[in-house]
């Protein structure tokens, strides 16, 4: 069912469309959240290495790792705002991030105070690692250090984790991580998993440090599951609502069709006149379909009539003879009946006339079954490359027998540049176009006129035919010459009182076999100055 599969299809349609828009989101948004962690674990990674790089170099790692809490009231970042705030703005470059630094060490200097386990003050500058590592924002946060024996091996030396590490260590965990992006001193990792959490991993080294700064990211698959949820409610929605909205528009849409489908089952073969009306609608695609139809109905209504007109003519032509030959026989039969006896001469003239209403019988027939088979495009055609212009001349010798016995002239009129033009034609049906034109033209030229066989040559065609000064046909007869059966009242009475013996056939069967060799025929007209038939037919190299 068309509604049905429209629906599917638009529906379908709908659904892929929402889908394959809402995973490119998914993806981006995925991809732009992480892309921002791992910037900004990156840029924090950077910092701390920047900020611990300060340290004495003989400053002792596990020292440094024995140091208590921090009291102060300012994270890092809030102390990295507060030193941009302090620096003039005419500094930039590298003596800008050397003043930032500054103040950052001041003011970690005046706010934080440590003890390590003996109760001593610890060294204010060991405060700068407790600060970069204390961070609310940076979670897991893991600092080696790097020293070199004597004989110049290097070594990482544990130098600062945060406690909810556990006994997880982010430098073994990361080793088995594809890197995400890298650089000569930096790097971002994917996802490890620290106590059964999702976390990303950034790293910052240098010759002295190694630090791993990590972030859970718990918060961003709950938000990414949340738009996952999000799609899974919208895309069964989207399609339910595009199910009934394509129904609607479907009915909508072929509301039209439906009319039409109605209109054309009511036009039969009594009725073929109706036609479909146009809507009051513009649509261009509709108007188009109902002209196509009314013009499929049109072409119906003329070649049903064409056909009714056939039987009719065919029955009518083929009654005549019938009739005649009944009553000859009849009258034949009569005589034979009163006399018991049939005189010689009179049955010769009946077996005459019927054999004469026979051959005209077998003409009508034998040239029904060739407009038959040329209709069906199965007309049988034996094809040879010959010259035009010869083939004309040769069958000159016939035509100026038949003129001189009709007291006519027959003339030559052939296009020298035609001489080399060479066609493709069956030999025999050409004679019967040429030949029956021929005829036409002595049957209605009166005596003392003339006849003109023509050739003339064309760009790749020749133009051939047969021009009288014969009567001519009326305008209103022209159209109709070349339909079977059809004849004018000229041709009925006929120059010597037999145009009723014509059968109809002949302009019918001409245009034929003429279209069968690709070709086309033309006929022009005047009463009472003659016609003009003109064929043209495809030339070969």
């Amino acid at each position: 069912m068309l509604r049905l599969r429209l629906i599917l299809w638009y529906s379908l349609l709908v659904v892929l469309t929402i889908g394959a828009i809402g995973l490119f989101q998914y993806f981006k948004i995925q991809q732009s959240l992480f892309s921002a962690l791992d910037t900004s674990l990156i840029e924090d990674a950077r910092i701390t290495l920047s900020l611990i790089s300060t340290l004495p170099p003989a400053t002792n790692p596990r020292e440094m790792a024995l140091h208590g809490e921090t009291h102060s009231s300012y994270s890092l970042r809030e102390l990295i705002d507060r030193a941009l705030t302090e620096v003039p703005d005419s500094l930039k470059g590298t003596a800008l991030a050397d003043r930032v630094v500054s103040e950052i060490i001041d003011q970690v200097l005046t706010e934080l105070s440590f003890q390590d386990s003996s109760g001593k003050t610890a060294d204010p500058l060991d405060a700068i690692v407790e600060r970069s590592v204390s961070s609310r924002r940076n979670n897991f946060v893991e600092i080696y250090a790097i020293t070199k024996d004597s004989a110049g091996i290097h070594h990482d030396a544990q130098f600062f984790r945060t406690p909810n590490l556990g006994s997880d260590t982010m430098m073994r965990l990361v080793r088995g991580v594809r890197i995400r992006t890298e650089s000569d001193t930096t790097s971002a990792y994917h996802t490890i998993r620290i106590k059964e959490e999702p976390v990303r991993v950034a790293r910052a080294r240098n010759e002295r440090f190694d630090v791993y700064v990590g972030y859970p990211i718990t918060d961003i698959e709950e938000s990414l599951a949340r738009v996952r949820s999000s799609f899974y409610i919208g895309i069964p929605l989207a399609l339910a609502i595009s199910i009934f909205g394509g129904l609607w528009l479907a009915r909508k849409a072929l509301r039209p069709m439906e009319q039409i489908a109605d209109t054309a089952r009511e036009i039969g073969a009594k009725n073929l006149s109706q036609r479909i009306e146009l809507p009051d609608r513009t649509d261009r695609e509709l108007v188009t379909l109902i002209e196509t139809l009314n013009s499929m109905f049109a072409r119906l209504e003329s070649g049903f009539q064409q056909i009714t007109q056939f039987t009719s003519d065919a029955s009518h032509e083929l009654k005549t003879p019938l009739a005649i030959m009944k009553g000859e026989i009849e009258q034949a039969a009569r005589h034979l009946e009163a006399a018991q006896t049939l005189d010689p001469e009179e049955a010769r003239q009946v077996l005459a006339s019927a054999m004469e209403e026979v051959d005209r019988m077998q003409r009508i027939v034998e040239g029904l079954l060739l407009l038959s088979r040329a209709d069906d495009q199965k007309l049988p055609l034996h094809l040879e490359k010959i010259s035009i212009y010869n083939y004309l001349e040769s069958l000159l010798e016939d035509g100026e027998i038949l003129a001189e016995v009709r007291g006519l002239k027959l003339l030559r009129k052939f296009d020298e540049r035609a001489r080399s033009k060479q066609i493709n034609a069956d030999t025999t049906r050409l004679y019967q176009v040429v030949m029956n034109l021929l005829d036409n033209a002595l049957k209605y030229t009166p005596e003392g006129g003339t006849v003109t066989m023509f050739l003339q040559s064309a760009n790749h065609e020749v133009h051939f035919g047969i021009a009288d000064t014969g009567k001519g046909i009326s305008n209103a007869d022209l159209p109709k010459i070349f339909r079977r059966f059809y004849r004018t009242d000229e041709a009925r009475e006929g120059p010597n009182g037999d145009g009723d013996r014509s059968l109809g056939l002949g302009l019918a069967i001409v245009k034929s076999i003429v279209e069968a060799h690709g070709g086309t025929i033309d006929v022009t007209s005047q009463l009472g100055h003659g016609t003009r038939f003109t064929i043209a037919v495809p030339t070969v190299d």
